[in-house]
């Protein structure tokens, strides 16, 4: 009889442990004890799915190591592994899988339903449930939500076979992420930290920096054929590739059914694509933090010459969500501060809202490029004014002007602000736009700075801040670079922005009006144009 190896032996040893948790002897379910040891094995052959390269070093990584951490692009197939891989470790180990996400709603209808999906295509063993799946009080998993400050939510979870998933874990908290932590603490117990790296300075990035496996947007089997990497280290279409998907009138990715026959099609539908790339680094821009973090698979990187780093954006989103009540009450104490930042006729109208130091609101309005532009700007500030009465902040460089003066004749109360002032002799600033701008990034850096929930403008607005870079004048003075460079950067102009740091400078009042019907019937009309 040969000599069993040791690799043979630590498999044969396993899976008897395996069946023991099944509470079953080995012979008995070998069809699936057979891939204790193997789980790329198990999804492939039983669960019928091709793994791309990157998914497959997942899961033997998830097999062989304690902590298995993933950054990955959009679109990689995150959730879907993971829930793969909770299936194996239930069916085939015979352990507890523990899941857990930021939201209800990405512990029920994201890895949990891939779960029931599968499990009812193919009919596999035990009790199934909107989060959980049974097999014995050993062989079973359950997902849920915690409170992000709710460190006991883990509390007296152990078991020698132990999987903890965090899902989406850029958005889990220290606490949490500590929780699970220590509850994977035995030899053969696994941990598996996986999202998009959307967000720096958390629990999510730290682990990672110790250890992590990174997806690219380039290394999924759907785009790979397509992109090169140049010599500026981005990934571009290949020439060859981009003559022929990309319309030479639009620049978009033409329909996939148009494509020559030598063009590779989606291996995998909807996951991430050309077309999306395209779309991202036209929208976007190839130096964006959506692009790092998306595209990517990286976490964003801050440049020393950002006016305000993107991970001093997301901390200030971070602080309102932690307490917003403190933050809520902190505001109600001080008026409403509006900035209105005009646009030019190539450029959006945008504004701001503050209270106190909460940003609670920012918008943009497309121009036309007509005469009633400046007319527009106007009504827009008057919107914002009788949803929240206050004070407006208008740049009164160029068309401001003609827009604060329609306000005033309104009887809205604002102020102008000439960006292009010169500051006192003995000042650190170039001008007014540059104290503006570090006035704002100093409320950032000493943390006396919350942002509410801004829904899809956010990404826009944290963008313009960190686009927005500073320079040093040859008398030493700090200046905001020309905005030539920030729009090239950006490849728009960073109008959200401006109108925040207006908004932020601008003179809390109360709205005082000699005639409210006068001012209701001048703000009607100019909501007209």
């Amino acid at each position: 009889m040969p000599k069993e190896s040791v690799a043979d032996k630590r498999r044969r040893e396993f899976a008897e442990e395996c069946a023991i948790a099944l509470g079953i002897q080995p012979e008995e379910n070998g069809d699936l004890l057979k891939y204790a040891d193997d789980p790329v094995g198990f999804i492939e052959k039983e669960l019928l799915e091709k793994l791309t390269e990157k998914q497959k070093e997942i899961a033997n990584s998830v097999r062989d190591s304690r902590e298995t951490n993933v950054q990955a692009c959009h679109g990689a197939g995150k959730s879907h592994l993971a829930s793969r891989l909770s299936i194996w470790w239930i069916l085939c180990v015979g352990g507890l899988v523990i899941t857990t996400a930021p939201t209800d709603r990405q512990v029920e209808q994201i890895l949990w339903a891939e779960i029931r999906r599968i499990h009812g295509k193919l009919k596999l063993p035990g009790e199934l449930g909107m989060t959980f799946l049974r097999v014995n009080e050993q062989a079973r998993g359950f997902g849920f939500t915690a409170s992000p400050r709710n460190s006991n939510a883990f509390q007296g979870i152990h078991n020698d076979l132990l999987l903890v998933i965090e899902d989406e874990a850029c958005g889990i908290s220290e606490e949490i992420d500590n929780g699970a932590e220590s509850c994977a603490t035995g030899a053969r117990n696994r941990m598996l930290r996986i999202g998009n790296p959307i967000q720096s300075g958390g629990p999510f990035q730290r682990a990672c920096s110790k250890n992590h496996i990174r997806i690219a947007a380039w290394t999924h089997p759907n785009v790979a054929w397509a992109y090169q990497k140049c010599l500026d280290g981005i990934y571009r279409l290949k020439p060859e590739v981009a003559r022929v998907i990309i319309d030479s009138v639009t620049g978009d990715v033409t329909e996939q059914s148009c494509w020559p026959d030598w063009c590779q099609r989606d291996i995998i539908p909807g996951a991430v694509s050309i077309s999306w790339i395209e779309s991202v680094r036209r929208k976007k821009g190839e130096t964006s933090a959506f692009w790092q973090s998306r595209v990517e698979g990286m976490f964003p990187v801050d440049s020393e010459q950002s006016i305000v780093p993107r991970s001093w954006f997301l901390q200030a989103r971070a602080r309102y969500d932690a307490d917003p009540q403190k933050w809520d009450f902190a505001a109600e104490h001080h008026h409403w501060r509006h900035g209105l930042d005009v646009g030019d006729g190539g450029d959006d109208h945008a504004t701001a809202s503050w209270r106190g130091p909460v940003l609670y609101a920012a918008g943009v309005q497309p121009t036309k490029g007509d005469r009633l532009d400046v007319g527009r700007a106007a009504a827009l500030g008057a919107k914002v004014l009788d949803a929240k009465p206050g004070r407006i902040n208008v740049d009164i460089i160029g068309v401001g002007s003609g827009a604060l003066s329609k306000l005033l004749e309104g009887d809205y109360p604002g102020d102008g602000t000439h960006w292009g002032e010169a500051a006192d002799e003995n000042s650190l600033y170039a001008n007014l736009k540059a104290e503006h701008y570090w006035m704002l990034r100093e409320g950032f850096r000493n943390e006396e700075i919350a942002i509410a929930p801004l829904g899809e403008i956010e990404e826009m607005l944290m963008e313009d801040l960190a686009g927005t870079y500073y320079e040093e004048t040859t008398t030493g003075k700090t200046k905001v670079e020309d905005k030539k460079k920030t729009t090239a950067r950006l490849h728009r102009s960073p109008n959200v922005g401006d109108a925040t740091v207006l908004g932020y400078n601008g003179t809390g009042g109360v709205v005082e009006f000699e005639s409210v019907g006068k001012s209701s019937r001048v703000g009607s009309r100019l909501r007209d144009y």
